[in-house]
C-alpha cells in the first residue's frame, strides 16, 4: 500500500444503505489504509449500544484517521430521528479538523445488474467537485427522488460550506451486495489518490454476505418506514 500522489484532505462517510455499500466500502478502505480510531460520534436520539473487540469498548459510529484521510463508519442504521444530528456532526467534524471535503457513499437499486459494467454515480453540492468526477470518469445522477434520512442528511449537506460528494453505486437493494462494494471502493481509491488491493476483499464476498444479513435486516426496517413519495411534477414535457 502506497500514496501515489498527495492524498487529499477528505472525510469518507459510511452508513448502512442499500446494499450496504456505504457500510461495506468504508469498512475495507479503513482496514486496507491501516486507518487508525481516533474517536467516535455521539447523537442523543441514538439508542445505547456498545460493541467489545479484543477487550476494547466502541461506540457504533466511529471515526478514523490516516495523515490527512479520515474516514466516519457506522454500524447501526442512521434513523429518522437521528438524522438531523448525525449530519450537523459531521458538519461540525469537518469544519473543526480543516477537512477541504465529504464523501458519502450509498447505493442506488437497479433491478438487473451487470456485475462487469457496474456505474457509480455521482452528486455535489458544489461545482469544485465536477473537476474530480470528471477526471474519475464518474457520471453525473441526473434526476430521481431521495427520500428518508439519506434526504435529511443530503440537505443538511447541501446548505453547508463543505463541498460535499454522494456516490451511489447500482446495486441490489435488499441484500448485502459486495461486488457493488468493490466497485465503490475502486472510486473512492481514484478520488483519494490511493492504491488499494482488493484482493483479500474478493476473497471474503461470500463471507461478507452472511455476516451483513442481519444489519441489512435492520436496515431495511428502517428504508421501509418511509411514506410512499410523490412523483415529481412533469416541468418539461
Amino acid at each position: 500500500m502506497k500514496n501515489t500522489t498527495h492524498t487529499p484532505s477528505a472525510l469518507i462517510v459510511g452508513i448502512p444503505g442499500p446494499g450496504l455499500i456505504g457500510t461495506l466500502s468504508t469498512s475495507y478502505l479503513v482496514h486496507a489504509l491501516d486507518m487508525e480510531i481516533v474517536g467516535e460520534i455521539e447523537n442523543e436520539e441514538m439508542t445505547p449500544i456498545v460493541f467489545v473487540d479484543n477487550g476494547e469498548i466502541f461506540g457504533p459510529i466511529r471515526i478514523y484517521k490516516k495523515e490527512s484521510l479520515y474516514a466516519i463508519l457506522s454500524d447501526i442504521p442512521i434513523d429518522y430521528d437521528m438524522a438531523s444530528g448525525f449530519s450537523q456532526s459531521l458538519i461540525d467534524f469537518t469544519q473543526k479538523n480543516g477537512i477541504d471535503m465529504i464523501i458519502l457513499l450509498s447505493g442506488v437499486h437497479v433491478s438487473e445488474k451487470n456485475v462487469e459494467d457496474i456505474k457509480t454515480y455521482g452528486l455535489s453540492t458544489n461545482a469544485k467537485l465536477e473537476t474530480i468526477m470528471y477526471e474519475n470518469e464518474i457520471p453525473k445522477f441526473l434526476s430521481g427522488i431521495i427520500t428518508g434520512p439519506d434526504a435529511t442528511i443530503l440537505t443538511h449537506l447541501k446548505n453547508s460550506s463543505i463541498p460535499s460528494l454522494i456516490l451511489f453505486t447500482q446495486c441490489n437493494f435488499f441484500f448485502p451486495d459486495p461486488e457493488s462494494a468493490m466497485h465503490t471502493i475502486k472510486t473512492v481509491a481514484g478520488i483519494i489518490k490511493q492504491e488499494v488491493d482488493l484482493a483479500e476483499f474478493k476473497k471474503q464476498m461470500n463471507f461478507l454476505r452472511l455476516q451483513g444479513r442481519q444489519l441489512m435486516e435492520e436496515t431495511l426496517n428502517v428504508l421501509q418506514q418511509e411514506k410512499e413519495p410523490q412523483k415529481p411534477p412533469q416541468i418539461y414535457k
